[in-house]
């Protein structure tokens, strides 16, 4: 890294703490010290998946060198690091879980990503209640108005959802809408509808407050997240748990569409011919409009 990035790192003073601590000292550091912050500032993740002495060899220092620098940036031990990395980690920062730097080998680059998207459906799917899944379709099924929220990344899965739902039925919306803003789309909610919140790690703190809005409103609720918003969706009549650690540095979200096209495809059964009348007449219009090629 060089003595720029330093700089920048700590003028900005809003990134992870890790690598505030790092740069805060970067300057002053002695040059085994600084090969292991190079090391770290690139890659800190290997804090929560390395030992001090591996952590030495990537850096081409001494352990030494590691526990000072530990040291140094205020830690109580190693231990206590690691569990600081393991926390972002947690949270889902794509800074915290780039282990590219590691030199470990790897055979195959496309069977490991696919190793671990399987293992994600895998998992995610043992999991599932499916007498709550079916519960879930029939209220949507049911619901005067069924409105989908979702932030950032879940932003795209809950547009891609109340696309198969709008197929299949009406009063289908999405909150906020592009030039909108989430209270417009939330207002009106009320026991008669259905909320479905997409939330995976890394959420806004708006979507909490959505949920606290729809449980006021005594909105039947699903919650559609990772293992990390369980407890903030736990007073959700659905949680519907989607795991996303994927095989390198962003998330994987194939056990979310998954469960979005199952819920669809349910859901398609369940209107029967209320749904195959309105995909019928999506059809029409698809024709006469010319809008598919």
């Amino acid at each position: 890294m060089s003595n720029r990035r330093a700089k920048s790192a700590q003028a900005g003073g809003a990134g992870p703490d890790l690598e505030r601590r790092l740069a805060a000292c970067y300057e002053a550091l002695p040059n085994s010290e600084r090969q292991v912050a190079d090391l770290l500032l690139n890659f800190p993740g290997l804090l929560a998946t390395h030992s001090a002495t591996e952590v030495a060899e990537q850096a081409g220092a001494s352990k030494a060198a590691v526990s000072r620098l530990i040291q140094r940036l205020g830690y109580a031990s190693y231990v206590a690091a690691r569990a600081a990395v393991r926390n972002a980690r947690q949270w889902g920062s794509p800074v915290y879980l780039d282990d590219a730097a590691t030199g470990d080998a790897v055979r195959d680059v496309i069977d490991t990503h696919v190793a671990a998207d399987i293992e994600i459906l895998r998992k995610t799917l043992e999991g599932i209640d499916r007498e709550g899944l079916a519960t879930l379709v029939e209220a949507m099924a049911g619901a005067r108005r069924v409105l989908v929220i979702g932030h950032r990344n879940s932003a795209l899965l809950a547009d891609y959802l109340r696309g198969h739902l709008g197929l299949l039925r009406d009063g289908v919306e999405l909150a906020p809408m592009h030039g909108a803003t989430l209270a417009e789309g939330m207002a009106g909610l009320g026991p008669e509808d259905l909320l479905i919140a997409v939330g995976f790690r890394r959420r806004v703190p708006a979507f909490a407050t959505a949920l606290g809005i729809a449980r006021r409103c005594r909105t039947p609720t699903a919650v559609l997240t990772d293992p990390s918003g369980a407890a903030l969706a736990g007073e959700a009549r659905w949680v519907l748990t989607a795991h996303c650690r994927g095989a390198a540095i962003f998330d994987s979200y194939v056990a979310g569409v998954s469960l979005i096209n199952h819920l669809a495809s349910q859901l398609a059964q369940r209107l029967g011919a209320r749904a195959r009348t309105r995909l019928r007449a999506i059809e029409a219009l698809h024709g006469e409009l010319g809008d598919l090629l």
